[in-house]
């Protein structure tokens, strides 16, 4: 799992609750440097907030990694729980939306699924 979030303490908090049970190979603050570790690293599972700084939107980037790495499950990582935007994010090609408000509860489990079963979840 590649964390994608500009807020450091976000980063380190998501770091936490996941270690136990998925492997977290980095995390990155902006997009240009999303881009590079997706291709270095191949990642199973992206973790993107969908407002990392770089100058594209959220959809614009999951777009732009389905391309990059069509195999990787990007998970909508947004403090924004809207359904118009939770609509274009799977058209775009995310794998799941997360509203950060609910991290704590859904993030771990929506995780599992999306690997263990992929296809969207929401």
């Amino acid at each position: 799992m590649l964390l994608a979030d500009d807020d450091t303490p976000i980063q380190t908090a998501i770091s936490r609750l996941l270690s136990a049970s998925c492997e977290v190979v980095g995390g990155v603050a902006d997009v240009q440097a999303l881009f590079e570790s997706v291709v270095r690293l191949r990642p199973d599972v992206v973790l993107l907030d969908f407002s990392l700084p770089g100058g594209l939107s959220g959809i614009e980037v999951c777009r732009h990694l389905k391309t990059l790495a069509p195999e990787v499950h990007v998970v909508a990582f947004t403090a924004a729980n809207d359904e118009d935007l939770k609509q274009h994010a799977f058209a775009a090609g995310v794998s799941a939306y997360v509203w950060k408000l609910q991290a704590a509860t859904d993030l771990l489990t929506t995780i599992h699924r999306i690997v263990d079963r992929p296809g969207p979840a929401a």
